[in-house]
């Protein structure tokens, strides 16, 4: 009966406690068993007679069945000691730590052994819970993983690897401030991790702290100075940083996971110099961003040549999905536009708008360019950083 909150009959509590007595002293199964089904016939709520099953049961090595037993009765009264250090026992039986643990460290408080042996299979316990997300992650079950780190985070919330585990899911869904928030406590146990710090800056620049991201890249590239692709993201994080001195709505649009059509049109307005500082040379109308809040923008793009409208609807439709391809041949008509050096040859509305990108210098390889791919505001901001490095600018 220890650990057993709940109000119980008297002479149920009796006859349970003569017959333990009996079943330990005498090994008396038999009327163990029948003893606690009458019970349960009379009181199906008296859970100490499920514990006196399970204890038949764990005698006769049926752990499988003290498991199955006893986890609705630990769901239902998790400090119930007697059912979870049977719970423990079984499930050590059976070879799974993590039950052992889980059902030891919930009367840990109340029993020396238990906290005893939760001690012992904690580090274990969060091993293998840790390999459980790992394979679900890999299977794309990313709500299977979330459980398995919300145990790490009951377990060892502050343990190396449960914000290894927490950067992975946060990972696995796009969830860039949940990675920042890990990969700085990484990070701060690890100073000397090259890539963990790389990680942290991007982060920094994209959705947390923009001056701690650049200040990080400054401090890599001055004890690399002879790091080319390190001399490249200084340029890349600077150009982030003055983004994060634009309006909040701005940013907040450029750190979007997908952007549309108006997205795009809008960041043009605000990252190119050029776009922002010209004069308009048509006069279109888009009948839908009347209302918008960002009409200005979009009009000035649309009347400088750089998107179309439907010619019969007059229509922009701003919230429309937009792939890599069709904002890459925008930019690359910006470019050709605002007489870009190395775009001068290049055709922005023939051919593939992979081969012209990279021939104009937007995209590194032909494996950049994804052009069926959505684009993500952090994707449009590069590709317009680099375009600003074309029209010469930085």
């Amino acid at each position: 009966m220890e650990g057993y909150t709940r109000e119980a009959d008297a002479q149920l509590r009796n006859r349970l406690e003569g017959v333990w007595h009996d079943l330990v002293d005498t090994g008396d199964t038999a009327e163990a068993i029948r003893a606690s089904a009458e019970m349960l016939d009379a009181s199906p709520g008296f859970l100490p007679a499920q514990v006196l099953a399970a204890q038949v049961d764990f005698a006769a090595g049926e752990n499988t069945h003290v498991v199955t037993r006893l986890l609705p009765v630990g769901d239902a009264l998790p400090t119930y000691t007697a059912s979870q250090m049977l719970i423990g026992r079984a499930a050590e039986r059976l070879g799974d730590v993590a039950l052992a643990y889980s059902a030891y460290r919930a009367v840990a408080a109340r029993s020396s052994l238990a906290l005893k042996r939760a001690g012992e299979l904690h580090p274990r316990a969060m091993e293998i819970v840790s390999h459980r997300l790992d394979e679900s992650l890999r299977a794309q079950k990313v709500d299977e993983a979330q459980k398995q780190l919300s145990l790490l985070q009951s377990w060892g919330p502050s343990e190396t690897i449960t914000l290894e585990a927490a950067r992975k899911v946060a990972l696995a869904r796009g969830d860039r401030a949940a990675e920042l928030a890990a990969v700085q406590e990484i990070a701060a146990r690890s100073p000397g991790d090259r890539t963990l710090l790389e990680r942290r800056a991007e982060l920094e620049l994209e959705v947390g702290d923009p001056s701690a991201g650049l200040k990080i890249v400054q401090d890599l590239a001055a004890r690399n100075p002879q790091d080319p692709a390190m001399a490249r993201k200084l340029e890349s994080a600077k150009f982030r940083w003055r983004l994060s001195q634009l309006p909040r709505d701005i940013q907040e649009i450029a750190a979007k996971p997908e952007l549309n059509r108006g997205d795009l049109a809008i960041l043009l307005y605000w990252l190119v110099p050029q776009v922002r500082n010209s004069l308009p040379t048509a006069g279109r109308i888009a009948t839908d961003v009347l209302d918008n809040p960002h009409r200005e923008e979009i009009v000035r793009v649309v009347n400088l040549g750089l998107m179309d409208v439907d010619s019969t609807q007059h229509r922009f439709y701003p919230g429309s999905t937009l792939r890599r391809g069709q904002a890459l041949r925008v930019v690359v008509r910006t470019l050709a536009r605002f007489g870009a050096a190395a775009c001068a040859n290049q055709n922005p509305e023939g051919g593939d708008i992979c081969d012209v990108s990279l021939a104009c210098g937007l995209v590194g390889s032909g494996e950049d360019c994804e052009a069926a791919s959505p684009l993500s505001g952090a994707g449009g901001v590069e590709i317009l950083r680099r375009s600003l490095k074309l029209l010469g600018g930085s």
